[in-house]
């Protein structure tokens, strides 16, 4: 029997993200209200990407007809749609299934299709491939409709916002990059735009808006969804962290294989924001809350200029008390849970996101052709992507324990064992949670993590589990740089699969929170400002 609806939407625990509005001046507080209203915008885009009927379906919830309905409607707003992202986008509501490609392609595209398109139509292919299309029908034939194009209605205005907040701000900086990303929202050209973003500096706010990630399209993974986060900085961490990135060149050299593939040549811009996240929109607010990013995502950007860490400190730590700490009391062995640390888990996460940043980019095919590992691993690319940044981060945390540079190898081991068996509970078809599903069946299978006997709970071997981050660490990156699809899904297949064991750890959360619901005040403070 399924869960009801307030079974589920009880797995996501309602959390205010508080801010100190203190250090807001008059001028913070307009360019503020700005950003979150045009940050508003990518909500709307981002509902019509999951499915072009979603409008329909929430109008029809919202609707007086429907006021027994209010369950429903919540966790309609919390997973955008029907679909349950917890449980492999099954419906909670209806019986119509999700397509893989969701809104960015049309519902009855096959892979096959699309590849048998490019194939007879070659010019197509840098359109049809971008970030920045959807696929529509046309005739008998297939066209690239640009987003620009596409969500017109929604982007202009949060464009004109952007300029508004440009005007407000006392940043030059900042104001550049508000004014070159409205420019994008109207062109569909993020180029200029992003290296503007990599130039932000001395801001005490933090904006992240427009289209990123690829985790929504699951059938091809190329389409990038709208997000948008607004965040108050905090310069101490950043400072604090950004020290670290001066041993990147030397963490990439340390990676296992790192001499089988060539290393992507990235330009060398790698600041860190840590910041309390304001408000967030888009591809970013359902379901599982993000605690980090690194962006851009575009390669070519990433090798002229780099790449921006982004860590959202209120949000990791209320899901560290909500659910980090009850899971592991759970499932853990008791002498080893005092070792689970927030500290330590906050800097396995910073890791994971630098370890984005590392391995291969672009690479040759077997057949001579130059691409990049997204484009060859398509749909694939990012559950093996989340994987690496995982493992690589976790061989990067190692080196700096061993070098002294940080403090507390046991913490961040078992710290990282129970952030694996956190992520499984965002679903194993969804790219995080199929990772950390990969990571524990190899743990298991070499002795890293055990079940200790007496408790039946999982404890760390602590000399087994780094062995086997690095003999993961090089089986990734190699399968990566080789860019064969079906290595790949050979790898997952035989790894990212919920075993029995797996299965008796999960019924031992049951009822504790999955994640937090955030809920974010400056909504409401705002209309007093």
């Amino acid at each position: 029997m399924g869960k009801t609806i307030e079974e589920r939407i009880a797995q996501f625990v309602p959390t205010e993200l508080s801010f100190d509005e203190t250090l807001l001046g008059e001028t913070d507080r307009r360019v503020l209200k700005k950003l979150v209203e045009a940050a508003s915008f990518m909500d709307e885009i981002f509902l019509r990407q999951v499915s072009p009927r979603n409008p329909e379906w929430l109008a029809q919830l919202e609707s007086p007809e429907s006021s027994g309905d209010e369950a429903l409607l919540h966790y309609f707003r919390i997973m955008f749609g029907p679909w349950d992202r917890l449980e492999e986008h099954r419906p909670f509501m209806g019986e119509e299934a999700k397509p893989l490609g969701a809104a960015f392609y049309p519902a009855d595209l096959t892979k096959e299709e699309f590849e048998s398109w490019l194939a007879e139509h070659p010019e197509d292919r840098e359109a049809f491939t971008s970030y920045y299309t959807v696929i529509a029908r046309e005739g008998d034939g297939l066209v690239a409709v640009p987003y620009s194009c596409a969500y017109e209605e929604f982007l202009e205005p949060a464009a004109k916002l952007l300029e508004e907040a440009a005007e407000e701000s006392d940043n030059p900086s900042l104001a550049r990059f508000l004014r070159s990303r409205a420019q994008a929202f109207r062109s569909n050209e993020y180029l200029q735009s992003e290296i503007e973003w990599m130039d932000v500096k001395d801001s005490l706010i933090d904006v992240t808006i427009g289209p990123y990630e690829v985790y929504e399209d699951r059938l091809l993974g190329y389409k990038a969804s709208f997000e948008g986060v607004i965040g108050i900085t905090d310069p101490r961490a950043s400072e604090k962290l950004q020290t670290l990135t001066r041993y990147l060149p030397e963490m990439e050299d340390n990676l296992p294989g790192a001499d089988e593939y060539e290393p992507m040549e990235r330009g060398e811009s790698s600041p860190i924001s840590v910041v309390s996240e304001v408000f967030c929109a888009g591809e970013m607010r359902p379901g599982v809350q993000a605690t980090a990013f690194v962006l851009p995502n575009d390669e070519k950007v990433r090798q002229m200029k780099g790449s921006k860490k982004v860590m959202l400190k209120n949000v990791a730590e209320a899901k560290f008390r909500s659910c980090t700490v009850p899971t592991a009391e759970r499932i853990i062995a008791e002498e080893q849970l005092p070792m689970l640390d927030f500290d330590a888990l906050f800097n396995f996460v910073l890791m994971h996101e630098l370890a984005h940043s590392m391995g291969p980019g672009f690479i040759t095919l077997p057949d001579g052709s130059e691409t990049t590992v997204g484009l060859a691993l398509k749909e694939l690319y990012p559950t093996i992507e989340e994987t690496k940044a995982d493992v690589a981060g976790m061989c990067n945390l190692l080196y700096l324990l061993d070098k002294g540079v940080l403090s507390g190898l046991e913490k961040g081991c078992v710290s990282y064992a129970v952030s694996l068996f956190r992520s499984i509970r965002f679903g194993i078809d969804e790219a995080h949670g199929r990772a950390g599903l990969i990571q524990l069946n190899y743990h298991l299978e070499r002795g890293g993590i055990v079940i200790n006997e007496v408790s039946g709970k999982f404890e760390v071997d602590f000399a087994l589990l780094q062995e086997g981050i690095r003999e993961l660490t090089g089986m990734v990156l190699t399968l990566q740089a080789q860019g064969r699809h079906h290595s790949v899904k050979e790898f997952l297949g035989n790894y990212g699969v919920l075993t029995p064991l797996l299965e008796q750890a999960m019924a031992r959360v049951t009822g504790i929170p999955v994640d937090i619901e955030p809920l974010f005040p400056i909504e409401e403070r705002m209309r007093h400002w």
